[in-house]
């Protein structure tokens, strides 16, 4: 049975403002928590992950 289709929240007056501030000052936030958004470093980081979980022809042996 298909679930009831709920209204989508839209933002209003101050929230919208707080909202859009979040927005433009989220670059900033980021550098204060020390999080860099790096795509060449990410995926770096996700190929050494990945050759931790790879399986070798040895291993099966």
């Amino acid at each position: 049975m298909a679930t009831s289709i709920q209204p989508t929240p839209t933002l209003l007056g101050k929230e919208a403002e707080a909202f859009w501030e979040k927005i433009a000052n989220y670059d900033n936030y980021l550098k204060e928590k020390g999080i860099v958004l790096n795509r060449k470093k990410i995926e770096e980081e996700a190929a050494r992950f990945r050759e931790l979980f790879k399986r070798k022809d040895d291993d099966n042996k």
